[in-house]
């Protein structure tokens, strides 16, 4: 079996973090995201993944190389110009050809149990099986609807309260067998969810809905964003670095310096090469990103720093994300919400 994970949208909800980074590789607890999603398939037992690019598929590229340091192995194919989420599976079909084909849309968390899908896609000898989710208001997503025994039945896009009759969305997880890919036509965009799934019901494809009941969260905006962040915090995935938690519940990495009077409350994480100064507070909830330093007496609770960021004395900071290499000055406080683009000076 094998794998596609489709990462060629632009991330232009996650703007301005993604100004010149893929959203797929924002840090998520100090590891790129898709790592989480490299695990999962790990997990599952699949070793061999193409990643469909499209948006600075050069910096993808050198994040994984060809896959060895995370115990994989990783193909790579790049769309010309916007292909859509099918047709970003069909360019990547000569890696995954004549085999059973997990898909995974580039921007989600979830501990979904690739095995417990792979066996139900088996037992009901589906074509196409899709991986759904339930939350608590459907309206703002696409639902899908089932009969009792598992069979997609229709799908109905943001669906008003009257028509809203179940709760089950689509959760951006796939497992296809080779003949899904034969209704996708080659080199034009064609979305999975407008024209593949309806063709897929109309020709009467064997074709069933996965329902998981567990941690679901797509990442693309700011806030949810940085919602992730907590839940990884809390425990909700391990985090894929080397680092040591202390007493106080917060991840050390490598390296890191800590002043006087500094007081550190977990959960949180600084990473390799942190300096904090006297007096400095990291409150829960809380990321650091490599090589921060975070001035006196200043106060950090439930945000993100990357890389490189520089902190000035007095600055607050909480529930905001923090680009690479910024610099904050002194006494600055920021609105809960702040994201800044890498370099920002304020």
């Amino acid at each position: 079996m094998k794998a596609i994970i489709l990462v060629g949208g632009f991330g232009t909800r996650l703007r301005p973090l993604t100004n010149v980074l893929p959203k797929n590789i924002v840090p998520l607890c100090g590891v790129p995201f898709l790592t989480y999603q490299v695990e999962m398939l790990k997990k599952a037992g699949i070793r061999d993944i193409t990643f469909s690019m499209g948006y600075h598929p050069e910096q993808i590229r050198k994040v994984y190389g060809n896959g060895g340091k995370h115990g994989v192995k990783i193909h790579y194919v790049v769309e010309s110009t916007p292909l859509g989420t099918a047709g970003a599976m069909r360019n990547a079909l000569g890696n995954v050809k004549g085999r059973t084909t997990v898909v995974l849309n580039g921007d989600i968390l979830t501990d979904l149990d690739l095995s417990q899908m792979i066996a139900y896609h088996k037992r009901r000898k589906s074509s196409a099986t899709l991986g759904l989710v339930e939350v608590q208001d459907p309206t703002a997503f696409g639902l899908v609807l089932l009969d009792k025994r598992g069979h997609i039945t229709r799908f109905l896009e943001k669906p008003t309260p009257e028509e809203a009759v179940a709760n089950t969305i689509n959760g951006g997880v796939y497992i296809f067998e080779p003949e899904v890919f034969d209704f996708i036509p080659t080199g034009i965009p064609y979305s999975a969810e407008r024209a593949l799934f309806p063709q897929l019901l109309k020709m009467k494809t064997p074709f069933y809905g996965y329902v998981w009941k567990g941690y679901w969260q797509d990442i693309g905006t700011p806030q949810k964003y940085l919602s992730s962040q907590w839940d990884v915090l809390k425990g909700a995935f391990k985090i894929p670095l080397p680092l040591k938690k202390g007493p106080n519940g917060v991840w050390m990495g490598k390296g890191v310096k800590i002043g006087r009077e500094v007081k550190l409350a977990g959960p949180a994480l600084l990473q390799d090469g942190c300096v904090l100064e006297d007096g400095a507070e990291i409150l829960p909830y809380t990321v650091i990103g490599p090589k921060c330093r975070i001035g006196k007496g200043a106060v950090i609770s439930k945000s993100v720093l990357w890389e490189g960021v520089k902190v000035g004395a007095a600055v607050r900071l909480e529930e905001v994300v923090v680009g690479r290499h910024c610099r904050i000055g002194n006494s600055t406080k920021l609105m809960p919400g702040s994201v800044l683009a890498d370099e920002s000076r304020v």
